[in-house]
C-alpha cells in the first residue's frame, strides 16, 4: 500500500492495518516500508502477529518471527525468585526417566519444560515457569475444593497426599520440568536440542513446543488454544487458569517498583539469538 506525509512533526509515526493470510504461517511473513526516494526498512519486528484456525477464527496467543530478537524470555511481572518461589514447595514438578513416563500414561494434558542447569536464560526463565506451575496449583486447588463442596467432602475424610493428588489429577494442564544435565536419556528420546524448549503432550503425543513470549499469560494463551483443539467445549478448563493468571500478573505500586528494578537488573544482558530465543 501507498502513504503519503506533507508534514511530520512527531519522530515517530504508527500505522494500524490488519491483514489475514490464510495459507502463510506467521514465522514467515514480513512487512519492509520504502520511501520514496528508495530508502528500504524492516520493520517485522514492530508487527504484532496472532494466527488464525483454519476456520479463519482469530487466536489470542502471539506468534513470533524466525531470526526475531526482541521476544521477552521471562515474564516481568514476575519479580519473586526462584528460591522464593519454591518456599512453600515446588509446583513445576521435576521429572525423572520413571515419573516422565508415567505423566505421559496418566495425564491427559503434560506440559513439560526441557532445560540445563548451565543455561542463563534456563535460569532467567525458571521464576516464570514455576509461577506459571503455581498458578494451575491454585485453578486446580479451586476446582478440587469445588467439587468436595459440591459433594459434601469434609476437610477429614481424606489426607494431605489424597488431596494433593486429586489437585494435580484434577489440573487442567500438569505443569513440569526435565533437567536434561541429569537425565539427558529423556532428552535425547524426545530430540531436545535447544534450552529451554517447552513442549506439551497430549494424551501422550507432542502437539507443539511453545516459541512465542515468554510471559505467563502468553503461555497460558498458548496452552488455551491447544486445550480448545483437543476437549470438548463441556471440558474446558483453563479459562479457571486465566483468571488466576490475570490476578497474579497485576501489581500493585510496591509490587511493581521491585519488579521495574528486576528488569533493570537483567536486561543488561547480551545474547546471540538465532532461530530460537534460548
Amino acid at each position: 500500500t501507498n502513504m503519503g506525509l506533507h508534514t511530520l512533526d512527531d519522530s515517530r509515526i504508527q500505522l494500524n492495518f490488519n491483514i489475514t493470510m490464510m495459507d502463510l504461517p506467521c514465522e514467515y511473513s514480513t512487512v519492509d516500508v520504502f520511501s520514496s526516494i528508495g530508502f528500504q526498512k524492516n520493520v517485522t519486528r514492530n508487527i504484532r502477529k496472532f494466527p488464525v484456525s483454519d476456520d479463519g477464527v482469530l487466536q489470542r496467543y502471539e506468534q513470533r518471527n524466525w531470526h526475531q530478537d526482541d521476544v521477552e524470555l521471562w515474564d516481568p511481572a514476575v519479580f519473586e525468585t526462584i528460591d522464593d518461589l519454591h518456599q512453600d514447595g515446588e509446583d513445576a514438578i521435576s521429572l525423572n526417566e520413571e515419573t516422565f513416563e508415567y505423566a505421559l500414561r496418566e495425564f491427559p494434558f503434560l506440559f513439560v519444560k526441557f532445560y540445563t542447569s548451565d543455561c542463563s536464560n534456563c535460569d532467567d526463565f525458571a521464576p516464570t515457569w514455576e509461577a506459571l506451575g503455581e498458578i494451575v496449583t491454585d485453578a486446580s486447588m479451586s476446582i478440587v475444593d469445588a467439587f468436595m463442596k459440591e459433594k459434601g467432602i469434609g476437610d477429614n475424610q481424606y489426607s494431605e497426599e489424597e488431596y494433593e493428588q486429586a489437585v494435580n489429577f484434577m489440573a487442567p494442564v500438569l505443569v513440569t520440568k526435565v533437567n536434561c544435565n541429569k537425565h539427558p536419556k529423556i532428552c535425547l528420546d524426545q530430540k531436545i536440542r535447544l534450552y529451554p524448549t517447552m513442549r506439551i503432550f497430549v494424551n501422550g503425543n507432542a502437539k507443539g513446543d511453545y516459541d512465542g513470549h515468554r510471559t505467563v499469560m502468553e503461555l497460558v494463551h498458548w496452552v488455551s488454544h491447544i486445550e480448545a483443539e483437543n476437549r470438548e467445549p463441556g471440558q474446558l478448563r483453563m479459562h479457571l487458569v486465566e483468571r488466576f493468571a490475570n490476578e497474579r500478573t497485576v501489581r500493585n505500586e510496591v509490587e511493581q517498583e521491585w519488579n521495574d528494578a528486576l528488569t533493570e537488573h537483567r536486561a543488561p544482558r547480551t545474547r546471540n539469538i538465532t532461530r530460537h530465543p534460548g
